[in-house]
């Protein structure tokens, strides 16, 4: 069992239950508070077996921390004490560290069924929902989460911690590919760690510490079969070539487009993919900040200030010389695709899923999951009350996906808001 010392009293609160409750977002700064719906009542937390997650662990952790959301922040560490979370971090890390950059996934031996899941951002009770509808992960199925678990979501501790209890206990059978709010920079930026704030007081921190950590080890990609990548943003240019003395030359022309031995080779990123700290992070930054649009070529994400921006024609020339069939990505939900400028409008997923570049050789989709997104908003913005998707390979090919729609599990616990 991983080890669990160093960690604070779970009894002790934030010195003011009320403000610390709630996730800011640098887009409203605004302060989201959950408040309690129901009355206090007894919730005992699941015992972890010492040799790791059991089936039954991970069924009573989710029924006891869905039972806690619903009756205020301040029930996490009671359902989910901060040893029991530093145990399932730290137990699940080695794993992860283990997997490479870019995993390759042969299911087809046992004809196994992959689930894809984009995007769930702290979207709790829609990943119950979720594995109501689809089942939860087992032996007899594949799931490979395609990132971002937290942020914009009150509940991203509950999600996260449910989704490393599953990986600790079936390693083969479920994947957990890296998002760009799987980083320490944007998660403080965006909620989660003021999250962890509000459920774990002054704990929060050295939890904090050991997510962050965990993060860099996650994954930037899986490749299903030989022909169905999944990565979170997009597509990736080469990596900077070698120059006299060894040291590495920063590309001030036009980006060339890299390829499946690129990512192979690549670093996972540490814990912020900062390619201006380092050149080795260039790729991982591409991965989970780029973005198709319909111009052609291969360019700059100018819009998000990292990443590229990459077109149908790049699209084409990466599936063929790749061999491979389907690109799935996920990244942008619908408020994203709303504001984007004319010129780079791309399809709606108000439905979960949109086919954003149809070539020769293949497709590029978008995939996600956190319906009626996202959950925090600021006072008069229109609500999308989108729906979500998962998509699921079979044999022979693991290619052509069928795709499969669902609402939110409404109603959420109460939210209300601090400005």
């Amino acid at each position: 069992m991983a080890n669990t010392d160093a960690v604070a009293d779970p009894k002790q609160q934030p010195k003011s239950q009320e403000l610390e409750a709630g996730c800011c977002t640098a887009e409203h700064g605004v302060q989201q508070v959950q408040q309690a719906q129901l009355p206090p009542q007894r919730l005992e937390p699941p015992s972890l077996p010492t040799s790791g997650p059991s089936v039954d662990f991970c069924l009573a952790l989710e029924r006891v921390m869905h039972k806690a959301t619903w009756t205020g922040m301040h029930a996490t560490q009671e359902a989910l004490p901060p040893q029991l979370l530093q145990a399932i971090v730290l137990g699940v890390t080695p794993i992860l560290s283990k997997e490479p950059t870019m995993l390759e996934i042969r299911p087809g031996i046992l004809q196994h069924r992959v689930t894809i899941v984009g995007d769930t951002h702290g979207q709790f009770h829609d990943l119950c929902k979720l594995w109501e509808l689809y089942g939860h992960p087992s032996s007899e199925r594949i799931y490979i989460f395609n990132g971002d678990y937290v942020d914009r979501g009150a509940w991203g501790v509950e999600t996260l911690t449910l989704l490393l209890a599953w990986k600790w206990l079936l390693p083969n059978y479920v994947y957990l590919i890296r998002g760009n709010h799987e980083t320490n920079m944007i998660t403080r930026i965006y909620g989660f760690y003021a999250e962890m704030k509000a459920k774990y007081g002054t704990a929060a921190k050295g939890l904090f510490t050991h997510i962050r950590r965990m993060f860099a080890h996650l994954p930037l990609a899986a490749l299903v079969e030989g022909n169905t990548l999944i990565l979170h943003g997009g597509l990736f240019r080469a990596p900077p070539r070698k120059g006299k003395g060894n040291k590495r030359r920063r590309s001030g022309g036009a980006l060339t487009l890299g390829t499946l031995d690129d990512l192979r080779k690549a670093s996972k990123g540490g814990q912020d993919p900062d390619p201006e700290r380092s050149v080795k992070n260039t790729i991982a930054s591409d991965v989970v900040w780029s973005d198709p649009v319909n111009t052609p070529g291969l360019m700059p994400n100018e819009a998000r200030g990292c990443g590229t921006v990459f077109g149908p024609d790049a699209t084409e020339s990466f599936l063929s010389s790749n061999g491979v069939k389907l690109i799935i990505r996920s990244h942008e939900g619908p408020d994203a695709r709303d504001k984007r400028v004319e010129e780079n409008r791309m399809p709606s997923v108000d439905s979960g899923y949109a086919v954003d570049h149809e070539t020769p050789s293949g497709r590029l989709v978008t995939l996600f999951s956190a319906p009626d997104y996202p959950q925090f908003m600021a006072e008069g913005e229109r609500r999308y009350n989108n729906r979500a998707a998962v998509l699921h390979l079979t044999a022979p090919d693991y290619a052509t996906p069928q795709v499969e729609s669902f609402e939110a599990d409404l109603p959420r616990p109460q939210v209300g808001l601090l400005k």
